[in-house]
């Protein structure tokens, strides 16, 4: 029933799309506020047997393939020291793994829904952390105030990407990077693509992860639906599994058919 809902919104107006989704996060953050759920991306999972696990705490375990999917979209950019900022930090688990993991100088998170911005700051308190309400096509920041800009799966809620972007490269200084991954339906992917070549920012790699993303649904597919069966209020329970890309999700049959794919971005300004 969300999705429907949400699928409904989304042709009607971008405008309108931005609002339902806010209200949507808000209704999470307000509602659900456990401690133990930190991610709401669908994850990632390497294909194959040689790569190597990536090593973490025994109390980020459960969290792997979100962690991954973070992992895999700031690897390839050495984040000691610098400032970063991630558009769309959601409940706040992500910025904490870079925090901690990778070692910024600074780690901001900007959300448009302030329950989950409230959440973020009573559950993640650290030297060099911090979350602030913003949104991502009016970032309230300074020119030129950040090395890093970090973005998962978060772009498709927004009413203008190109807005967006403009954001990104005005609050980025000249040489910093736009780590950036989301899904889009197939025929949508190539005016993703132009809207980025378009944005002044180089691309540096662009890769489609949408294997992985399926394979990291299937991996994490029994503690999602356990966790959701046991702490969701009975009638929203399949919208929730709907929500998080189950097996039996039409989120997940459109990325295995392929009408639905994922990508990620490096771009420099």
């Amino acid at each position: 029933m969300v999705a429907n809902l949400f699928t409904m919104f989304c042709r009607i107006s971008p405008k309108l799309k931005g609002v339902m989704w806010k209200q949507w996060y808000q209704f999470l953050a307000r509602s659900y506020q456990r401690k133990d759920w930190n991610f709401m991306n669908y994850g990632y999972a390497p294909l194959d047997d040689r790569t190597k696990i990536m090593y973490l705490d025994k109390t980020d375990a459960d969290n792997r393939f979100c962690i991954q999917l973070y992992h895999h979209v700031v690897c390839t950019i050495d984040l000691r020291d610098l400032n970063v900022l991630e558009v769309g930090s959601g409940r706040g688990g992500g910025a904490d793994y870079i925090k901690r993991y990778l070692k910024p100088k600074k780690m901001v998170g900007v959300d448009f829904s302030k329950n989950a911005v409230k959440l973020s700051n009573q559950n993640y308190v650290s030297n060099g952390l911090s979350f602030e309400i913003g949104n991502a096509e009016s970032l309230p920041f300074a020119d030129n105030s950040f090395d890093i800009v970090i973005n998962v799966e978060s772009s498709h809620c927004y009413g203008s990407m190109d807005t967006f972007l403009n954001q990104v490269k005005r609050v980025l200084r000249k040489g910093g990077y736009f780590l950036f991954a989301d899904l889009r339906s197939k025929e949508n992917i190539d005016v993703l693509r132009e809207t980025l070549y378009k944005s002044g920012l180089t691309l540096i790699k662009e890769t489609d992860i949408t294997l992985n993303i399926i394979e990291a649904l299937k991996l994490d597919n029994g503690r999602k639906t356990t966790l959701i069966k046991k702490t969701i209020h009975k009638p929203l329970v399949q919208s929730f599994l709907e929500f998080a890309g189950t097996k039996d999700s039409k989120i997940y049959k459109k990325f295995k058919s392929g009408e639905t794919v994922y990508q990620s971005f490096v771009l420099q300004k």
